[in-house]
C-alpha cells in the first residue's frame, strides 16, 4: 500500500519537474528575444506628401545579437494599421558579430512621404513595430500612439 503512494508521489513529482522545466525553457527563450519599448512619435498630426514621422525606440538584448552585416536582412518590422502587410527595414549590428554582450540604446525610424490612402480629408494609423535579433528571437509587438495624416 504504502509502495502505490510512494510511487504515484514520485511520478507527481516528476511530472511537476517536466511542467516547470518546459515552461524555464519558454521563458529562456523569451529572455533572448530583443524588448523594445516606443520613447517617442515626432508628431500627432502631419500633412501627407510633405511631412515624416519619426518614432523613437528603446531597445535592450541580452545577447547583443540585433542587426545584420547583411543589408539585405531586414530585422525591424513596422506595419501601417491601414495596411495588411508591414514594411521591412535593415538595422545595422548594434555590437560586434560574434560577441555577446548586454546592449541597449535607442534606434530612429524616419518614416517619410506618408499619405492618405483613401479619398478623404484625414486618416488615423498606428504603427506596429517589431525587432528580430540574428538569433530569430522577435520581440513583442508595440504599436505606437495614432498619427492623424492630413490633406494640405
Amino acid at each position: 500500500m504504502m509502495d502505490g503512494k510512494l510511487n504515484v508521489f514520485i511520478a507527481a513529482s516528476l511530472a511537476v519537474s517536466l511542467l516547470h522545466a518546459c515552461k524555464k525553457g519558454e521563458e529562456e527563450i523569451a529572455s533572448q528575444a530583443p524588448i523594445i519599448s516606443v520613447l517617442s512619435v515626432s508628431a500627432d498630426t502631419i500633412v501627407q506628401y510633405r511631412d515624416s514621422v519619426i518614432i523613437k525606440l528603446q531597445y535592450q538584448d541580452k545577447n547583443g545579437d540585433i542587426g545584420s552585416l547583411d543589408p539585405d536582412v531586414n530585422d525591424l518590422e513596422v506595419k501601417d494599421s491601414r495596411l495588411n502587410a508591414p514594411d521591412f527595414y535593415h538595422v545595422k549590428p548594434l555590437s560586434p558579430d560574434g560577441t555577446v554582450l548586454f546592449i541597449k540604446g535607442k534606434l530612429r525610424i524616419k518614416l517619410n512621404q506618408l499619405f492618405l490612402l483613401g479619398t478623404g480629408n484625414s486618416e488615423i494609423v498606428q504603427f506596429t513595430l517589431k525587432l528580430t535579433d540574428r538569433a530569430g528571437n522577435s520581440s513583442k509587438e508595440l504599436k505606437t500612439d495614432p498619427v492623424v495624416i492630413i490633406r494640405e
